[in-house]
């Protein structure tokens, strides 16, 4: 959402919800409604129930149907909107393929922010996705963008001890529930062995204290202000753990709107060096500090205690290497898959 930028007076459409995380925070940030897509009823009961416990219900409709079948009932009704969200668990895949690239190929989305695991499943799937550029990574060093926290006093301090626990991550069979899997193996448990729990971001603080979970991979600023209120204490990093500098998400566009439009996407790619540059080159000066205030609407003494890793100027093959390892090792993803040929030109150096 940092990267997102301000959601004010946004109408969102959330086509694979699951908990219904991401739309939670857009509404919390002051989107002006939500329509949530989960296809399995008891994950979108989960969400009509997270969405009523935000006190965001009112704003909200949440549809039980297959996301593809969802897009052409409100493309069919005239619905539109100005945010979506296209996260879908991998299983997902195909079907993501099957309802949503028509969407992308009539050109109604040019450019998308993704995770990356999203975007590699699309890609294998046929999708015809290509990187343009950079978005979100870890940093190399710790304090971090996301670690695991537990309720003050715990013991837990290794996989080996998660074994028989639970842990809030923010979707199933996604970035934050691969990298929990990954650290509970590099510290010795079976990864198999721990439970994972669906919570929104917003909500995983107070699961904690409330015993409803043993621990939660949560992110900034929820990590730095569940920390700050002596209420829970750092177990460790396993972004940084298993992995430096994790490429978590990226900006994406279609090969086909690429080649029928590269100044668009150089423009695009000139705009995102620079702003990379400045924000490098700034972050934590008063200017810096009041510009993610206002987009984050955080206080300014809250946002200096935020843990955040210098942005990347360009995508490292490598990195999309060791997530793909992972996703495999998971059982995410089969057969070989070339990173590099999912990186335009723009995603690794800047345009002329």
């Amino acid at each position: 959402f940092s990267t997102l930028g301000p959601v004010d007076g946004l109408r969102v459409l959330d086509l694979f919800a699951g908990s219904g995380a991401l739309s939670i925070e857009a509404l919390s940030r002051g989107a002006a409604g939500a329509v949530l897509v989960e296809r399995d009823r008891r994950v979108a009961r989960v969400a009509e129930a997270n969405l009523e416990a935000m006190g965001a219900a009112g704003d909200a409709e949440v549809l039980c149907s297959p996301a593809g079948a969802a897009a052409d009932r409100l493309a069919g009704e005239g619905r539109e909107f100005d945010l979506v969200f296209l996260d879908p668990p991998y299983a997902e895949a195909r079907e993501l393929l099957g309802g949503l690239a028509p969407a992308l190929a009539a050109g109604q989305v040019q450019i998308t922010f993704s995770n990356i695991i999203s975007i590699v499943l699309a890609a294998k799937q046929g999708l015809g996705f290509e990187i343009i550029t950079a978005g979100s990574n870890t940093g190399a060093t710790v304090p971090d963008l996301a670690g695991l926290v537990a309720k003050k006093g715990s013991t837990l301090k290794t996989g080996k001890d998660f074994e028989g626990k639970r842990i809030a991550v923010n979707t199933r069979n996604n970035i934050i529930w691969l990298y929990a899997r990954a650290w509970v193996k590099a510290t010795g448990g079976d990864p198999d062995k721990v439970t994972y729990l669906e919570v929104p971001f917003p909500q995983m603080i107070d699961a904690v204290k409330g015993d409803r979970v043993d621990a939660a991979f949560v992110v900034e600023p929820f990590l730095s202000a569940g920390v700050g209120s002596d209420a829970v204490q750092m177990v460790a990093w396993p972004y940084n753990t298993v992995q430096k500098r994790v490429p978590v998400a990226q900006y994406a566009a279609s090969k086909e709107f690429i080649r029928q439009n590269p100044d668009v996407i150089d423009r695009f790619a000139r705009a995102y060096y620079k702003s990379v540059d400045w924000t490098n080159q700034n972050q934590g000066s008063e200017e810096w500090t009041k510009i993610v205030s206002a987009y984050t609407r955080l206080a300014p003494e809250q946002i200096k205690k935020l843990a955040l890793p210098p942005f990347e100027k360009s995508v490292d093959a490598a990195g999309i290497d060791a997530v793909v390892d992972l996703m495999r090792k998971n059982g995410m993803l089969e057969g070989a898959f070339d990173a590099k040929a999912l990186l335009y030109r723009t995603a690794t150096q800047a345009p002329r």
